[in-house]
């Protein structure tokens, strides 16, 4: 399992300072990754439990770089139906970081997501999902101010960018990526749009 910097999908959407523990979903069923690849349902259950069954909770590096970092997978969680935070039947992780280095980079919103890292065995299936050809939300709060964002994408669903629509705050953030809005005024924002997948 992969802190990463890149452009992925599973943003991370809660931080506990107190503890160093980082939340997000590692992966979500039936949504196309990366690689334009998904899993069922069953399957990311199965993986989210062999991890830790295998004892891979120590398994953490950042961009792929297969260099263990000193943190470890403390809360594992498959998401049930009303849960506030996180995209139901998604595996969820919450990883501490003991590295303070991370720990700052996390902070900072330079490491802004998970990406799963593993070799699995495929087979040709088609999922058809209605990508629009753009997304609004709300980005988390920041400095004691939030915003809504737009951000689009092309007719193969790729993500385009967007930034936060003016509303009552007197700047905007551009966004190239998609987990966490560019810096403007010193602070950036987190956000998800990943949740117009699975509706």
């Amino acid at each position: 399992m992969t802190p990463s910097a890149e452009n992925q999908l599973m943003d991370i959407k809660k931080i506990d300072e107190e503890l160093q523990i980082v939340y997000a979903e590692v992966y979500v069923p039936n949504t196309p990754d990366s690689d334009n690849d998904f899993m069922t349902v069953e399957t990311v259950r199965e993986m989210g439990h062999g991890f830790l069954a295998n004892g891979r909770v120590t398994k953490v590096d950042v961009n792929h770089s297969r260099d263990e970092i000193d943190a470890a997978v403390v809360e594992s969680f498959i998401v049930r139906k009303g849960d506030p935070d996180f995209i139901v039947d998604a595996w969820v992780a919450g990883i501490k970081i003991y590295d303070s280095e991370i720990w700052e980079l996390i902070k900072s919103g330079e490491i802004n997501g998970f990406s799963l890292d593993g070799v699995g065995q495929g087979k040709d299936t088609e999922l058809e999902i209605e990508i629009p050809e753009f997304v609004k939300g709300e980005t988390d709060k920041e400095q004691n101010h939030k915003h809504i964002f737009k951000v689009n994408f092309d007719e193969q669903g790729n993500f385009l960018g967007g930034r936060t629509i003016n509303d009552d705050a007197d700047h905007v953030h551009l966004i190239k990526r998609g987990t966490i809005t560019e810096e403007t005024n010193d602070h950036a924002h987190r956000f998800s749009f990943v949740e117009v997948y699975t509706q």
